[in-house]
């Protein structure tokens, strides 16, 4: 979809009030919509390093690399479409609950230090640095992070460790772009919306509360701070409610999750606001 039938589809979004019977993917499927084998491309909890999963074309001389946390693979449905489109060679770098800062987090499943992630994210700096790509696309789910137990992360220091990670990023790579985290919901969408299928402005979060969770001031912050590129992704989620049904589609697939389905209709106004930032590769 073009940017102008996205910012229509927002607009028209929060009239909605019954659940749309061709809703897709449905209810049953929305929290498994996923895009993509994330056992294979995602490094697993104990991992520091993956071999990257390809796409696109796998022969071009322009190479492009998805990088982050669970808000990767989020992207990944959309970012293949647009690979395969500019015949671009993308790989992919994701591990869940690991965001790019240089930070060190606390790993809240088993109340350690997350040392692997520290291990992961000079993996993956390395591997730029060797392979030099023309473009770097980083994005993370910034809610709720931690350095100690009970210590959360503020958005200072978030934005200082992002701009840390970006600077290495930069040595190595032509252009990085952040693309900026998504709305975090009150409820998870599937649920809510299956208890609430006659009136589904139950399941709508105001914009002020979903944005208020996460920290996309700091990272257009660091982004400006070290000359990387900063996408709001914003305006194709939420007016002043953010909604988890956009036309018939299903947006999330949890509180802070997209659909696969819904991230893949993004891969047309993903595309624009890449191609901003990457102005050689701009012309098909």
């Amino acid at each position: 979809m073009a940017l102008p039938s996205v910012l229509a589809a927002v607009r028209k979004a929060p009239a909605l009030r019954a659940l749309p019977p061709d809703l897709t993917p449905s209810l049953v499927t929305t929290a498994d919509d996923v895009g993509f084998d994330n056992d294979t491309c995602e490094a697993g909890p104990k991992a520091d390093r993956i071999e990257p999963c390809v796409f696109g074309d796998r022969a071009s001389a322009t190479d492009v690399v998805l990088y982050g946390d669970s808000h990767a693979g989020m992207w990944l449905p959309a970012m293949k479409e647009i690979a395969e489109r500019r015949h671009w060679r993308l790989q992919f770098f994701g591990k869940p609950a690991c965001p790019t800062p240089k930070i060190t987090f606390w790993n809240q499943q088993e109340s350690r230090v997350f040392t692997e992630c520290d291990r992961f994210r000079s993996y993956v700096a390395a591997h730029v640095a060797s392979a030099r790509p023309e473009l770097v696309v980083v994005t993370n789910a910034s809610f709720s992070h931690k350095r100690g137990r009970g210590v959360p992360i503020t958005p200072e220091q978030w934005r200082a460790g992002l701009a840390e990670t970006l600077r290495t990023l930069r040595q190595a790579a032509d252009h990085v772009v952040v693309l900026g985290d998504i709305p975090v919901l009150d409820q998870s969408g599937p649920e809510c919306l299956s208890a609430h299928v006659a009136d589904i402005s139950a399941c709508f979060t105001s914009r002020t509360a979903a944005t208020a969770r996460v920290w996309n001031a700091a990272e257009s912050a660091a982004a400006r701070a070290t000359g990387a590129g900063y996408v709001s992704v914003l305006p194709w989620l939420c007016t002043t409610v953010c909604t988890p049904v956009i036309g018939n589609v299903g947006v999330y697939r949890n509180r802070f999750h997209l659909t696969a389905t819904y991230a893949r209709m993004m891969n047309g106004v993903l595309e624009e606001a890449l191609v901003k930032h990457f102005p050689q590769d701009a012309v098909p």
